[in-house]
């Protein structure tokens, strides 16, 4: 999905709960993979430098096989931003330079000498977080009580006047179904750490973690494309509670060249050319959710992204959104399951 506009499910999701003590005083590391960023390094560091309330301690810029300035140009704010700036060059060998490998090691040098009890941030060079960002992130960790927190990628608004229209209506559709097996999930498989309204995105451009959550989960995994959805299911498997939180936003561009192999870039350009003939390969049949809520495959971190039996035709979307529609009207008429904390 490529998440060019706010869904209704996610509007009114804007107060900022007060941030704890315990959270508000732990250290805040963000690190940033950068590849060719030099358009885009200054306004994402000063995003992070106009943070509302919290803002980093530290941002680790991992700039890495690299050719047009990205790394000086960062640098040229060394001692003009509100936080330690630590400017990293590397380059590495053409069969690991990718954004899996990039993120793994970007968040291993964040995590390096910092207390078991900080927070680890990462986003992307092209973005630029919302002023709150920070804030709403910790927040979330606060009255979650959760390991991480996923936030919301979105297009730069004026980045998305780029797109065709009906490249905006199709992700509308995809996120609107994707809602629904959201909220029928949350009907039959309740989570107090991730409760309704929530999203189902994965994305590198807004994760936040504990360093302690990073470590035991392996860390980022150095794959090509996906590490970001990796991640996530990684510390899944590892019993860490996790928080898709609609109000941590961050703005991205809508370039049709990309640095990521599989990237929202690639998947942009393929769609303007010719739209994929099947939807985003996170969204499943409802029958497909179901089975995996009713096996705990879902609580227990189970990737079904792959599996092409599940996979739904763009042509047919509408179908299984009125499908999702009958069950989450049908579960509405039941019981909720009672939700414990344990």
């Amino acid at each position: 999905m490529l998440r060019t506009r706010v869904p209704d499910f996610c509007a009114g999701q804007e107060s900022c709960q007060p941030v704890s003590p315990p959270w508000q005083h732990r250290a805040r590391i963000v690190a940033i993979p950068s590849c060719n960023e030099a358009d885009f390094i200054i306004p994402c560091l000063r995003a992070l430098a106009c943070q509302n309330g919290p803002k980093p301690h530290r941002v680790v810029v991992w700039v890495n096989n690299t050719h047009d300035g990205t790394a000086q140009r960062a640098r040229s704010l060394v001692g003009h931003v509100p936080f330690a700036l630590d400017v990293v060059e590397v380059t590495y060998d053409p069969a690991i330079a990718h954004a899996g490998q990039a993120r793994r090691d970007a968040m291993a040098h964040a995590a390096h000498d910092a207390p078991d009890d900080a927070v680890l941030f990462t986003t992307d060079a092209d973005g630029q977080v919302a002023p709150d960002w920070m804030a709403q992130t910790l927040a979330a960790f606060a009255r979650f009580d959760v390991a991480a927190v996923f936030g919301r990628a979105l297009l730069l608004p004026d980045e998305a006047r780029k797109i065709p229209a009906h490249l905006h209506d199709d992700d509308d559709r995809e996120q609107e179904y994707g809602a629904l097996l959201e909220q029928i999930t949350a009907r039959m498989a309740p989570d107090p750490h991730d409760p309704w309204p929530r999203h189902a995105e994965h994305s590198g451009a807004s994760m936040a973690v504990t360093r302690h959550a990073w470590a035991a989960a392996g860390g980022i995994p150095a794959i090509p494309t996906g590490e970001d959805r990796a991640f996530y299911h990684a510390l899944r498997r590892g019993g860490f509670p996790v928080r898709h939180a609609c109000d941590v936003k961050v703005y991205v561009s809508a370039r049709l060249v990309g640095r990521a192999k599989g990237g929202m870039a690639e998947t942009l350009a393929r769609r303007i050319v010719v739209q994929d003939d099947y939807v985003d390969d996170a969204l499943e049949t409802v029958s497909a959710r179901m089975l995996r809520i009713r096996n705990g495959l879902l609580a227990r971190g189970a990737d079904m992204s792959g599996d092409a039996s599940s996979r739904i035709r763009r042509a047919e979307l509408r179908l299984h959104h009125r499908r999702a529609e009958r069950v989450l009207e049908f579960l509405a008429r039941r019981p909720c399951p009672t939700v414990t904390t344990g």
